[in-house]
């Protein structure tokens, strides 16, 4: 006699047929999933969008106060200011992966809210400090916090969206990175008139203003944020139930308890992938120029026109930041549709390419300021379609986690060397900076498009029946547990 296999439902308890889940997989409600994909970009995008904001405005605010004396003042000499920013980086790459590996464990909502309460704390003491040595233990300390932010937030909005949607929710944590800019400008100019009052500098005003936001948007995170679709009080069951039918049809390969639980082997699986090391190298590449841009963009405007005021150069910085948010929006809107994210990389180096070109021949200023647009036009785009595309190929959670991990850790490592490409002496060109940034854009064009390659090739030879060697005499839960190895998988390009 036939027999059905059948699985217990996470929500309700109770136990559904295989069969009759493949029927829903086939039979969803487009007009409830549109509900359900409403409530979820309402109650998540919106406070994820803001806390990416602050953290990145705590981060970068250094380089706007710089206008602003902070050198002068903790007598800083040589490359200190650049250590200032760099050692940031030591204690922030730490974190990334072990973070990523063990975030179910450590409850996602509670631990990002957490850890945007403890860094708006520390922001908010730098700007007390007195000396070069307190400056170096604030930004240690700052980047401890900071660090298991932004791979939490990629694996967070895994739990709950798809990998066809995933380009335009990464956006907004994009946006919060380029509205930072945009709204530290804007908070450098005004904060500028603030210039000893009660007898704190502008810079320290800066610091002081910027930090509590967190501290503030933290605590209401801790309550507001659900961990798992599974806990979203803001669903009723049978949405819930939903987003569980979602996850299935979006990748078979991750819908057994297997796939979402952490195993060894899965994070041993991620270490062994040359794509992961691939991905993790461009976002090494690519993130040296999104670092550089953060803090250095106000001085980089200032050399097109020293005559022009700091209070002016902070105001020229916000319409870059703008265009940035805008530029990336527009990409990861298309990539979702077309289903492609490979040539949208590609195309973003090469325009910022032009840019940095225009910055290093450009004797008008007009020119130049264009040139920051172009550089602006795809800094977002090359490192952000990257961290979409990998994570959306790798269904089991395990290695997942650890791949998201390893690329943010190698990728934004790029903190350490990038505050020496831009040295005061090279004003006012700083042929130094761009070129390098040059040649690192052209690296990213080749590695996305040996990815391309490598996955259409894969796909090809999976379609065509070449693999199936891999699951002769497996069991179907064995195949599925072979996660994005299975010759069933096919890569999304």
């Amino acid at each position: 006699m036939a027999t059905t296999k059948s699985h217990k439902s996470p929500l309700s308890g109770e136990f559904i047929s295989e069969e009759n889940t493949d029927e829903a997989l086939t039979t969803v409600d487009k007009a409830a999933e549109k509900i359900v994909l409403r409530k979820l970009d309402w109650h998540i995008l919106p406070l994820i969008t803001l806390i990416y904001t602050l953290a990145f405005l705590d981060r970068a605010n250094i380089g706007n106060g710089r206008l602003y004396g902070l050198e002068k003042d903790l007598g800083l000499k040589g490359n200190q200011f650049q250590t200032a920013v760099s050692v940031f980086f030591a204690t922030y790459v730490a974190c990334e992966v072990p973070s990523t590996i063990f975030l179910k464990k450590l409850r996602p909502a509670r631990f990002i809210s957490g850890i945007a309460i403890l860094w708006g704390i520390i922001a908010t003491f730098t700007g007390l400090v007195q000396n070069y040595e307190s400056l170096l233990a604030c930004r240690l300390l700052l980047g401890l916090a900071e660090g298991p932010l932004f791979p939490c937030l990629i694996i967070y909005l895994t739990f709950f969206y798809t990998r066809k949607e995933l380009a335009v929710r990464f956006g907004y944590v994009v946006l919060g990175g380029a509205l930072s800019g945009a709204i530290g400008g804007l908070l450098a100019y005004a904060i500028g008139y603030l210039d000893g009052r009660h007898g704190f500098r502008a810079w320290r005003w800066l610091l002081l203003i910027e930090g509590p936001p967190s501290v503030a948007i933290g605590g209401f995170g801790w309550f507001f944020l659900a961990d798992s679709p599974e806990s979203a009080w803001y669903l009723s069951l049978a949405q819930r139930e939903l987003l569980v039918i979602r996850g299935r049809r979006d990748q078979h390969e991750a819908s057994s308890p297997s796939a979402n639980a952490l195993h060894r082997s899965d994070i041993l699986a991620a270490i062994k992938d040359w794509k992961i090391w691939a991905f993790s190298v461009l976002n090494f590449l690519a993130d040296i120029q999104i670092f550089t841009y953060a803090y250095f963009l106000p001085t980089i405007i200032k050399a097109i026109n020293p005559a022009w005021s700091t209070v002016y150069v902070q105001a020229l910085t916000v319409p870059c930041y703008v265009w940035s948010a805008i530029a990336y929006f527009a990409v990861a809107y298309t990539s979702d549709k077309l289903q492609h994210r490979a040539v949208f990389g590609i195309l973003a180096c090469l325009v910022s390419v032009i840019g940095h070109i225009m910055l290093i021949a450009g004797n008008n200023v007009a020119a130049q300021y264009v040139g920051c647009f172009f550089i602006a036009s795809g800094i977002y785009i090359v490192s952000g379609i990257a961290v979409v595309w990998m994570p959306s190929n790798l269904p089991r959670y395990g290695k997942r986690s650890t791949a998201v991990g390893m690329q943010l850790m190698i990728g934004t490592s790029a903190g350490i060397p990038a505050p020496y490409l831009y040295p005061i002496g090279d004003t006012p060109r700083y042929i130094m900076g761009h070129s390098v940034t040059i040649g690192l854009l052209a690296l990213c064009a080749v590695i996305n498009g040996v990815l391309w390659w490598s996955m259409v090739d894969t796909n090809k030879k999976r379609a065509a029946g070449k693999e199936d060697w891999k699951i002769s005499g497996l069991t179907e839960e064995e195949i599925v547990g072979m996660g994005d190895s299975s010759p069933r998988y096919i890569y999304a390009i």
